[in-house]
């Protein structure tokens, strides 16, 4: 993993959604399919970086200024450190996903130029970078859209510099302003909080205070940005040459202790999120907003754009997972008992990367669990089936069918019957239609023959539709 990182060299700010590789085509014929996609990413440099020298000296101005206002003492480069930072993400009240980032970009603490290292000896920096970037993934866009990844105070302090109202959709190095934050801690130190949403950032202005965990914004794509992400950046004091990194680790030069209250790992491999699609996700490029095509509930039959009859996709998105990792995939019975199960061994690692699978649906109605787990973790997703062809509505409609089972033909008899056109639709249990015939019922009464000979021995079902009515009926055929 580590010669992979350094080989890589991932950037800092560009994050999500540059290049979709696809290395199978979808077949409707496809029952078992797995598609793959990763996202590299364009590399920012001292030429093209988040926050430019010039950008930081209006920053140090700016706060110079304010504390001069505010009579707050500039306490650059105390000795004594004492911030303790808790993570400066949390997701919105309601929000599922196991997990929703990952880093594009720590601290770069080889000061030479052209020559990068992060604080644990490997390259995920980019040349002459500040701060630490944590990029929402997946679907950045959808989630800034929907406000769901919010930025909160890594700690208490005052407000000493606030900039809000600028555009948030940016896609790659320029010279826009972002929307941003910083505070300054008790012990003279100082927290910049860099690329919000346009009119996000708190309502609290310059000289007020907040507390840890409090809310101070969402992550956005503002400033010199290509995707939605924070910069996050500390200081020991108010100007931008004093920054430290956060994390303790053997190639950290600037600082000998973490500021972390609860210091994460450098890589965190994982499955951090399962989904059931009704048909592909659409990956768009930034800026567009990505379409998920997401369902938490399927009527059977069910027939998604490009899949098989009663096919659904079922997707897993990983971070950091090494190659020749094992991960397991289950399709679990709403009793917890297993109705399909696979596995997925990653070939190559990448930063982050997602699969799918055109999986049959269950038929009959219940709660289902999508379920994926990697080194002893679950991440799962729940999906209901509803109006289930297995269920046999012989009691609430005014047609009669028999006989039932049967191997050759049936008959179906309806009394008392509004008139008008109905559609008769026979499908397998799949949902996939054999065949489907239209009648015109006249005098409140119908009668109709239906031969299954050629049919393999199962179950189907007979669809019965008016505009008005719609009833289902279960054949067996021994």
């Amino acid at each position: 993993m580590k010669n992979f990182l350094k080989t890589i060299k991932f950037g800092g700010c560009i994050i999500l959604y540059f290049l979709v590789i696809k290395l199978q085509a979808q077949t409707i014929s496809s029952v078992n399919k797995a598609e793959n996609s990763t996202y590299p990413f364009l590399k920012n440099d001292a030429q093209n970086p988040c926050i430019t020298s010039e950008e930081y000296a209006l920053l140090d101005k700016e706060v110079s200024n304010n504390l001069k206002k505010l009579g707050i003492e500039n306490t650059s480069n105390r000795n004594s450190l004492t911030t303790s930072l808790i993570w400066p993400l949390k997701p919105k009240t309601g929000f599922t996903q196991c997990d929703y980032h990952f880093i594009g970009a720590y601290v770069d603490q080889n000061t030479a130029t052209t020559s990068i290292q992060d604080y644990n000896c490997e390259a995920n920096t980019y040349d002459g970078h500040h701060g630490t970037d944590i990029a929402i993934y997946p679907y950045g866009f959808y989630k800034m859209d929907n406000s769901q990844m919010e930025v909160i105070a890594a700690a208490s302090g005052t407000i000493v510099q606030r900039a809000d109202g600028n555009f948030d959709r940016n896609c790659g190095s320029n010279s826009l302003t972002a929307n941003s934050i910083i505070i300054q801690h008790a012990d003279g130190s100082y927290a910049l909080y860099w690329h919000m949403k346009m009119n996000s950032v708190t309502s609290k202005i310059v000289g007020q205070t907040v507390v840890a965990g409090e809310y101070i914004g969402v992550v956005g794509s503002s400033g010199s940005s290509s995707g939605p992400h924070l910069h996050f950046e500390v200081r020991s004091g108010s100007t931008s040459d004093t920054y430290k990194d956060p994390f303790s680790g053997t190639c950290n030069t600037l600082n000998a202790n973490s500021w972390w209250a609860v210091q994460k790992p450098h890589t965190e491999p994982a499955v951090i999120y399962t989904s059931v699609n009704t048909t592909d996700i659409v990956a768009s490029s930034c800026p567009t907003t990505e379409i998920p095509n997401e369902s938490s509930s399927f009527t059977i039959p069910f027939q998604g754009v490009g899949l098989a009859p009663g096919y659904a996709k079922f997707y897993i998105f990983m971070r950091e997972i090494p190659a020749n990792a094992i991960i397991d995939l289950k399709i679990l019975n709403p009793n917890g008992t297993i109705f399909n199960s696979w596995t997925h061994t990653p070939t190559t690692l990448y930063k982050i990367t997602y699969w799918g699978f055109s999986k049959l649906l269950p038929t009959i109605p219940g709660i289902y669990t999508f379920q994926s787990t990697y080194n002893g973790v679950n991440c799962s997703k729940t999906f209901t089936i509803t109006n289930s062809l297995g269920s046999d509505t012989t009691t609430l409609s005014p047609f009669k069918l028999f006989p039932n089972p049967t191997n050759d033909r049936f008959e179906i008899v309806g009394d008392n019957i509004e008139n008008g056109d109905y559609s008769f639709t026979l499908t397998n249990i799949a949902g996939q239609i054999i065949k489907k015939e239209n009648s015109i019922f006249q005098n409140n009464e119908f009668q109709k023959s239906f031969s299954i000979s050629e049919l393999e021995s199962g179950i189907y079902f007979i669809i019965i539709e008016s505009e008005k009515t719609r009833f289902v009926k279960k054949i067996i055929k021994p």
